[in-house]
């Protein structure tokens, strides 16, 4: 939030709102209906309505001092997932500096008191410089059959497919402005898009419900699995930008979502939900946006929640056929049916300031720059003008190419190349002329966040209050240990024939080279905190760091127990890895240098099976085959040697496991039993979690604390709240046999498990 004020009324009166939409989005974007509703029912005498959250976050005035506090405690009744926490009390520290901000912008509004509608008169502001370099004509692609009115770039520009009435497809180099004649004319119909493996996606001319394929080598055509999902013909295809998702809109207005991978279906609460969608576009965390035209108006939805995200979008004669997402969702173009043009806040569905002037006649297509600067608007009187979207106002002279009305318009994917398509049978390709301005910096949040794509952007089943399970992998062999690389990007994988198989949490897809040698054991696998994995070497004692980036080794082997290593763990700061022996040890190493940095854990009359450090580095927990759970202090003096036993099981303990607040250990056994203990007494949380009736091979706490996942040899897997010691809803199956691994991702959101059946399971749990 700006500390101060700097600048004029209705500058800061903006800046405020923008404030607001922040926090807003902070607090998982509720809905204004959601708020007034949570205002009510807080029992802090809030009272907020629709119009004042209008007024609010739009800055159409500055609301009252009490109303803005009102506002901000709510927002801070929700945390970042959107999940409902205690309202904060009237002197919150939170609330200090808004009030101090509006007291700043209250003492530069001159004429009506504060509180009251302020009627500023506006003055013109000249017109700056354009911030982005124009394009400039480099070639007019002719030789269409009828109407251009869909148009896609390649991945790598090189290649524009242009998508004409009279059922025909034309693909053109962009380099060269020739066709690819050698191809022939593709007997299909747009919507085009190409898929990321870089094949052409056409609906079929015969059957307007079916998509196809086209490999842009063999030049052969394949079916999808995109073939009469929808009840009318496909309208519109749309890719996420990270290419894991495809989204599909009918003529309809019904929405389907897909996995671009195998073009799997992706279940939605939204499906069949009453309105027309009319566009789509998708946030940089994955999630897929929808603009719906309803019988309550014209509103922006969220497709995987099904809920919606703005009351129906006010301030213009919204035209919903006239509409576009930018590349990161943030922005959203509409169009009005008096030839307005509008830049909105997808996060509220308001108004952006300043307001992009109005147009005279029809818009017929927009399109953003994929770095959101720019804003290509057609016309119909066959002119395509360029908006500097941070001003408003146009970025360059129109582009006057055509001799009729423009019907779409397609940025390429690295912004240097602009195509419009016409009524007149004409594509003209436009190309920048200078070296693009820099953009501002983007959230950092696009970038390290995108690993937990495979769990927001699947959240679906929210709705459901469920799990849901995601379309299984298999392969020939069974599979023993299952983890997800430190960004959520990667699932790794152990085979009962001593590989590690890399894959794409959410699609499956390979996503690094196979380690298949040197030879290493199935039960060791842990990734660190730098993205290199830690496996144990079969028949040996010996722990290798491997870099699955490079297929190579990533350091130096830890040599120094006298049997196989059988279990690994990791402290919170990454500096020491603690191993547990087939000789009946503990040993700890330094990460960095792979040396011995502790031999204080004698020998173990049985084999030292699993390992794991508390939260807080202080302790360290060896289970044993013969049913003992040792814990150890390791934050004292390096001679000490005193350990506490935890008895209670009854035969091999598998698996243990800290709560991430350390307050709870978790232990899994051979018995049929998984046990709670309070690291600090030793004394066990009431009685054992039974249920799986066989042994419990592995379990894991989600990050959040609040679940314990747990599998065994009845090949289910359960959650349990730790702190309530229950199962959470029915076991979840699918394995046709034991359940040897199980994993969560970083954020929570997806659950791992394979087993001896050869069989890789997801499961999306949340945010919840």
């Amino acid at each position: 939030m700006t500390p101060q004020s700097t600048g004029t009324f209705d500058e800061e009166r903006a800046a405020l709102a923008a404030d607001l939409r922040r926090l807003r989005i902070d607090r998982g974007k509720p809905s204004y209906r959601d708020l007034v509703a949570r205002a009510k029912r807080s029992r802090a005498g809030i009272q907020l309505s629709m119009a004042t959250l209008s007024d609010a976050f739009n800055g159409k005035r500055l609301v009252k001092i009490d109303t803005l506090m009102a506002l901000v405690r709510i927002l801070h009744s929700y945390d970042e997932l959107g999940g409902e926490i205690p309202v904060p009390g009237h002197n919150a520290p939170e609330l200090a500096p808004w009030r101090r901000r509006w007291q700043a912008i209250a003492a530069l509004q001159s004429g009506p008191p504060a509180g009251e509608r302020p009627t500023a008169v506006a003055t013109p502001a000249p017109a700056p410089a354009p911030a982005v370099s124009a394009y400039a004509l480099r070639f007019r692609l002719v030789g269409h059959p009828g109407p251009v009115r869909h148009l896609a770039f390649r991945a790598d520009g090189r290649e524009l497919a242009a998508a004409a009435d009279t059922d025909a497809v034309l693909l053109w180099n962009t380099a060269t402005g020739l066709p690819y004649k050698y191809r022939g004319r593709i007997e299909d119909l747009g919507p085009v898009a190409f898929a990321p493996d870089d094949s052409l996606m056409t609906v079929n001319n015969e059957d307007t419900r079916s998509v196809s394929l086209w490999d842009p080598v063999l030049r052969t055509r394949r079916k999808t699995a995109l073939e009469k999902h929808h009840l009318n013909g496909i309208a519109r295809l749309a890719h996420s930008p990270d290419g894991r998702l495809l989204v599909s809109v009918d003529t309809g207005g019904s929405v389907r979502v897909w996995y671009a991978s195998g073009h799997v279906r992706v279940p939605s609460a939204f499906d069949g939900r009453a309105g027309r969608v009319t566009a789509v576009g998708f946030t940089h965390d994955g999630q897929v946006l929808a603009l719906v035209d309803d019988p309550e108006g014209v509103r922006l939805w969220e497709v995987f929640g099904a809920q919606p995200l703005s009351a129906p979008l006010a301030d213009q004669p919204v035209d919903p056929d006239t509409a576009a997402f930018s590349a990161d969702g943030r922005m959203l173009a509409t169009a009005g049916r008096d030839g307005s043009l509008l830049l909105r806040d997808t996060a509220t569905g308001l108004p952006l300031a300043p307001r992009p002037a109005p147009r005279t006649g029809r818009i017929g297509a927009l399109a953003f720059s994929p770095d959101g600067l720019l804003l290509a608007v057609a016309a119909d009187d066959g002119a395509v003008h360029l908006v500097d979207t941070a001003t408003g106002r146009p970025a360059g002279p129109a582009l006057t190419g055509h001799r009729q009305p423009v019907h779409a318009v397609a940025f390429s994917p690295d912004g240097t190349r602009l195509a419009t398509g016409s009524h007149d049978t004409t594509v003209l390709l436009y190309e920048r002329q200078a070296p693009p301005v820099t953009a501002p910096a983007v959230d950092s949040a696009s970038a390290s966040d995108s690993g937990t794509v495979a769990a927001r952007a699947l959240a679906v089943l929210a709705g459901a209050g469920r799990p849901v399970a995601l379309p299984p992998l298999t392969w020939d062999e069974p599979l023993v240990r299952v983890a997800f690389s430190p960004d959520g990007r990667t699932l790794a994988v152990t085979t009962e024939s001593h590989q590690v198989l890399f894959r794409d949490p959410l699609t499956g897809r390979p996503a690094a080279e196979p380690l298949t040698s040197p030879v290493i054991s199935p039960w060791t696998l842990l990734y660190a905190s730098d993205g290199r994995l830690f496996v144990g070497l079969a028949e040996t004692s010996t722990v290798i760091p491997w870099d699955p980036g490079t297929a190579r080794p990533a350091g130096e082997p830890l040599t120094g127990h006298s049997g196989p290593v059988l279990g690994l763990a990791l402290s919170a700061d990454a500096r020491l890895l603690a191993t547990a022996g087939a000789d009946g040890s503990l040993r700890l190493w330094e990460t960095a240098t792979g040396k011995p940095a502790d031999d204080r854990f004698p020998g173990h009359a049985e084999d030292a099976l699993a390992v794991a450090f508390s939260p807080d580095g202080r302790r360290l927990v060896g289970a044993y085959r013969d049913g003992t759970v040792r814990l150890w202090d390791v934050s004292g003096p390096r001679g000490l040697t005193h350990s506490q036993v935890l008895h209670g099981h009854e035969g091999p303990v598998w698996s243990v496991a800290f709560s991430p607040d350390g307050k709870v250990l978790a232990t899994a056994c051979q018995d049929g039993a998984v046990r709670l203990w309070d690291p600090r007494t030793t004394k066990p949380f009431g009685d054992p979690l039974t249920g799986h009736g066989e042994s419990v091979n592995d379990l894991v706490f989600t990050p959040d604390g609040r679940f314990l996942a747990t599998v065994g040899a009845d090949g289910a897997l359960r959650l349990w709240d730790p702190a309530a010691g229950r199962l959470v809803g029915e076991p979840l199956t699918g394995h046709s046999g034991p359940v040897s691994g199980v994993a969560c991702s970083p954020d929570g959101s997806l659950l791992a498990t394979v087993g001896h059946d050869g069989t890789l399971r997801r499961w999306v749990i949340g945010p919840r």
